[in-house]
């Protein structure tokens, strides 16, 4: 069971890419919101993981993934993409990234523990620096 989320930050900003990625990879259901990261609640979001979990406590031994077209579409920072992936751990769920160095999907509870920490790490970084030269000019 995959559930798809996809997210651009502006009203502007075109979600067909990421819409179109998660269908090919064959998503149950879709969340879509062009939301701003800087908001604190993202509804959509939270319909998707709750559809998540819904799906695992009802079957728990059938596989659930989280699929979302890269990493930077699911979290703000370092620190909320640290506590969704507890959350996922926590519920046994998946999460799968269709592009970006990590792509494939992540077992919480397998070896690639430390790399999508590693990663994530990395992706506040690489945030931080966008940022800075945003504001540069």
């Amino acid at each position: 069971m995959r559930i798809g989320y996809a997210r651009t930050s502006t009203a502007w900003q075109e979600l067909a890419s990421q819409l179109e990625a998660l269908h090919r990879a064959e998503c149950h259901k879709v969340f879509k919101e062009q939301i701003s990261t800087h908001v604190k609640v993202r509804p959509e979001l939270e319909k998707a993981i709750a559809l998540a979990r819904q799906f695992k406590e009802a079957a728990p031994e059938t596989p659930v993934t989280f699929t979302v077209h890269e990493l930077k579409r699911l979290a703000r920072n370092a620190a909320e993409l640290m506590t969704l992936s507890a959350e996922f751990q926590a519920g046994g769920i998946q999460l799968e990234l269709l592009t970006g160095p990590l792509t494939g999907i992540y077992d919480p509870n397998g070896r690639g523990a430390r790399f999508f920490a590693a990663l994530t790490m990395a992706g506040q970084i690489e945030r931080n620096y966008i940022r800075e030269k945003t504001l540069e000019g």
